[in-house]
């Protein structure tokens, strides 16, 4: 009997202590009323375009930290720098390139 009544006082506890996830997004239906959902799809699809974020921002979520954009801008420059360079050296001459400088 003890047993139980722990067993049945764990799982009240879990169930009055475990609320729901925090919501992710927010709009407005027809009628006015402001609802939130955990996840974008849990919108219904007419209102998905005026959906907002509300949730936090970082890492994996819709908004980045200005440091986060600084280092993608930093990384796009750097790919765009290696597309020009191999665009304009042909293959061949990027390697004999390469050959000439372990030669020195």
């Amino acid at each position: 009997m003890m047993r139980l009544s722990i067993a049945v006082g764990l799982c009240a506890a879990a169930v009055l202590l475990a609320g729901q996830a925090e919501a992710q997004y927010r709009y407005t239906d027809d009628k006015g009323v402001s609802k939130t959902a955990q996840y974008k799809l849990d919108v219904p699809m007419r209102y998905r375009e005026s959906a907002v974020w509300i949730g936090p921002t970082g890492v994996g979520k819709p908004a980045l930290s200005q440091e986060q954009n600084e280092t993608r801008q930093r990384w796009d420059i750097y790919r765009r720098i290696g597309e020009s360079v191999s665009r304009r050296a042909p293959a061949v001459r990027r390697v004999e390139a390469v050959e000439t400088e372990k030669c020195r």
